[in-house]
């Protein structure tokens, strides 16, 4: 496995903006779209044509390494607390790519206490949620750009827990209402002919508990809402390339997973309380491939998974509150799905090694509050 070339140390977020005052901590542009008042309605239109590059590289020898690498082309970020919010967001990103990478240069350090490097790379993304709120609107989300996230490193020495992940993200959104709360959402994604890509890449002589996880998705929803109804439309449809790869190397280790998971649509979409109504339509004409490979000399455990999904949709309510599920479920999958896995171990204790690559996938279910 070769060492991460040297790159240059920078970060940019483009196109920001926040809603009833939440703030976001880097940014190139912050707006204020509505105030923060029971019954605001909240506009933001954000169009992104340029190119978005976060790279962080370090040659270092610490007791502890934590490292956020986060890329966004449009950020949509908003809270709400005690009140209710009408949202009509729209995000297009364009342009020649987002781009985040992180390299770690350290063939000879020592890093005693373990730690965690996290890349992210999102075309766009809206995030919102509060207690005791209700949330009702429309999110359209239009992406056609290279989306790329890599995480490579090259360490001597890790005796605790380490995590290198790398996601890439053409269209997220993610709400969380919690409380005497309530969702009504139409939510519309849309990524074109592109290439959505995560990258995982990690060295270590000794290692007594690594982790390399890459995670590639061109559009997903996450809802979640307690105390009250979730409502949601959610329509998807991808045509670009999805592609997550993972990959490890040590030569003593005592515990290291490699994952992988490339998925095209996914929706998520939770009520820890009575109801939820889900009215899904999932597109996939994109190839979707995720592939994870580990190689190791000796040691002990090692799990080694990879999932590649063209579609997928998860929708859950409470059990313990008498809950109802309502579903209108439509996907549609035209498109290669490839998850491959590579295990090359000298000596061990236990080899847990799997693939996994579904056309389309559909979950319903009523579970107790908290699982």
């Amino acid at each position: 496995m070769a060492r991460p070339a040297p790159i240059r140390l920078a970060g940019m977020i483009a196109a920001t903006a926040t809603f009833a005052l939440a703030a976001t901590e880097a940014t190139a542009q912050t707006t204020t779209v509505c105030a923060a008042q029971t019954g605001a309605t909240c506009t933001s239109t954000q169009t992104m044509t340029g190119e978005v590059t976060g790279t962080v590289n370090l040659d270092v020898a610490v007791g502890q390494l934590q490292v956020t690498n986060d890329a966004s082309g449009n950020l949509l970020v908003g809270g709400i607390d005690q009140a209710a919010a009408a949202l009509a967001a729209r995000q297009t990103m364009t342009g020649p790519s987002v781009t985040a990478r992180t390299a770690v240069d350290a063939p000879t350090a020592h890093v005693e206490n373990g730690g965690a490097v996290a890349t992210t790379a999102v075309a766009n993304s809206v995030a919102l949620g509060g207690p005791s709120a209700s949330i009702t609107g429309t999110v359209d989300q239009s992406a056609q750009t290279t989306v790329l996230a890599e995480t490579v490193a090259d360490v001597q020495y890790i005796p605790a827990p380490a995590d290198f992940s790398a996601q890439a993200v053409a269209n997220a959104v993610q709400t969380s209402t919690t409380g005497a709360s309530h969702q009504d959402l139409t939510i519309r994604q849309t990524n074109a002919p592109s290439t959505i890509e995560a990258r995982t890449d990690v060295y270590v002589d000794n290692a007594w508990n690594l982790a390399a996880r890459a995670n590639a998705r061109a559009n997903q929803t996450v809802l979640y809402n307690a105390g009250g109804s979730l409502v949601a439309a959610t329509d998807q449809t991808n045509q670009g390339r999805v592609r997550a790869v993972a990959q490890a190397q040590t030569y003593v280790q005592g515990q290291t997973t490699v994952a992988a998971r490339a998925v095209a649509n996914e929706v998520i979409a939770g009520n820890q309380d009575i109801y939820l109504e889900l009215n899904n339509t999932q597109l996939n004409t994109g190839g979707v491939e995720a592939t994870a490979t580990y190689t190791g000399v000796s040691g002990y455990d090692a799990y080694v998974g990879a999932e590649a999904v063209g579609n997928s949709v998860t929708g859950y309510a409470c059990s313990q509150c008498g809950g109802e599920v309502n579903v209108t479920n439509t996907q549609t999958n035209d498109a290669n799905v490839t998850a491959t896995t590579t295990a090359t171990i000298g000596a061990g204790r236990t080899a847990v090694v799997g693939a996994t690559a579904v056309g389309n996938s559909a979950t319903f279910y009523v579970s107790r509050p908290g699982g």
